[in-house]
């Protein structure tokens, strides 16, 4: 585990500090049990009634059920104010019996304070200060009233050698929160900065969407006109065969871009999608894209069979897949060599596609924000509509320099984000 691994690990909510107190207790129980027999072996006598202190700690972890981290924060709340009474109280046992309020540990009643202030809410705080405060007075006011007895104070040296082990401790315990709360808003601050970054990206697709949502009700009407205009055309038995080849394909365009807004409208609603297995899908994203880009040459001996597992056809998916693959194959195209390598496999969760491009890698300038377009013509904005929607279903989306010289692009589709939804 590394440290970082473990200073996460250390929360502030009240089950966590639960753990924490059940472990420390069985620290206590033999550090208290340590402390008990070397003062027995110089010849200091404590009582039987001390010795029971560390076999109580043991048997209050063992017998005392602990909150879980499902368990609901108010009950975990009240319990931790329980826990921190108790520990208190088997501070104030032990010293009352060894040294009172000049026992050089004393100071550890602020231990208990320290949990409470870090936890709890303002009134379990309270209270478990008000009993460490009530237990402190008790020990000074039973020190004032035996000032003459002989065994009231301990001797200097000892309460000075104490003193060193309460601050080494105390010490410890305190670099490990700080570290902890360090950490913590380390990775607050990480996440705060990935949030801009993907609200920045979002921004710029709520805007590209709007205007697709508004371009696809202006179109549909047009769009329909071309269509029942180029049938009338088509059925006219005078027109030259040239014309009639170009009435053909003004149909065949108008009912393409007819069946590409009608997928846009279905890509809204994840619920309403059709279902088809992983293996006919991801083939189709291909497939279609191979005969939009003939220019281009795909090895896909990399290209593993999937499990007969049903998807939701995502039309948006689909686009972005398109997107990527565009990127790539116009990286290829630069670079002189107009081919591509496809690689898919699958593993429990997950489904895993790359694609390779002899492009030189520039892995800065994928990862970071786009802010334009590299080719004439383009709007610059296929990488941030392709993450928009990865990001979506929760798929992730990586760049790294291939084996082969040029640039990967590696998206790893998690199962439960193609699943489909159901309906109700």
């Amino acid at each position: 585990m590394t440290p970082r691994s473990f200073f996460q690990l250390v929360s502030l909510q009240p089950a966590s500090i639960l753990r924490l107190l059940a472990a420390l207790r069985y620290v206590a129980a033999a550090l208290l049990a340590t402390a008990l027999a070397l003062m027995l072996a110089f010849g200091l006598h404590t009582g039987l009634a001390v010795w029971g202190l560390p076999l109580l700690l043991l048997v209050f972890n063992q017998r005392i059920a602990r909150p879980g981290p499902g368990d609901i924060d108010v009950r975990a709340n009240r319990a931790l104010v329980g826990h921190l009474v108790f520990d208190t109280g088997v501070l104030f046992a032990f010293f009352w019996a060894i040294g009172g309020a000049t026992n050089p540990f004393v100071s550890l009643f602020l231990l208990p304070v320290a949990f409470a202030g870090a936890a709890l809410d303002i009134r379990g705080a309270l209270a478990v200060t008000g009993v460490c405060v009530a237990g402190y007075t008790a020990l000074l006011w039973r020190y004032l009233l035996h000032l003459g007895h002989p065994m009231t104070v301990i001797g200097f040296e000892r309460h000075v050698i104490g003193m060193w082990a309460t601050f080494v401790l105390a010490a410890g315990l305190l670099l490990v929160f700080l570290l902890a709360l360090a950490e913590r808003v380390r990775a607050g601050e990480r996440e705060l900065a990935a949030q801009r970054e993907r609200l920045m990206r979002d921004d710029a697709v709520v805007g590209v969407a709007t205007v697709a949502a508004g371009a696809a009700h202006a179109l549909n009407t047009p769009l329909s006109t071309i269509l029942i205009a180029a049938e009338s055309l088509r059925d006219e038995p005078n027109l030259a065969q040239d014309v009639q080849e170009d009435i053909a394909t003004i149909h065949n365009q108008a009912e393409l871009a007819a069946r590409e807004l009608r997928a846009l409208v279905a890509a809204r609603d994840p619920r309403v999608q059709a279902t088809v297995a992983a293996e006919v899908f991801f083939d189709g994203v291909v497939s279609r894209w191979r005969a939009r880009r003939p220019e281009i040459e795909l090895d896909m001996t990399g290209w593993q069979p999937l499990a007969a597992t049903a998807i939701r056809n995502d039309p948006a998916l689909g686009q972005a897949l398109h997107n990527l693959l565009d990127n790539a194959a116009d990286a290829a195209l630069a670079a002189g060599l107009p081919r591509l390598a496809l690689t898919r496999h699958e593993q429990a969760t997950s489904y895993v596609m790359a694609i390779d491009d002899p492009g030189a890698p520039d892995i800065a300038r994928l990862e970071g924000p786009e802010t334009g377009s590299t080719k004439p013509g383009g709007l610059g904005l296929g990488l941030t509509l392709a993450r928009a929607s990865l990001a979506r279903i929760g798929a992730k989306l990586s760049f790294e320099a291939a084996d082969s010289g040029g640039t990967r692009t590696r998206i790893v589709f998690e199962k439960t984000g193609l699943a489909p939804m159901d309906n109700a």
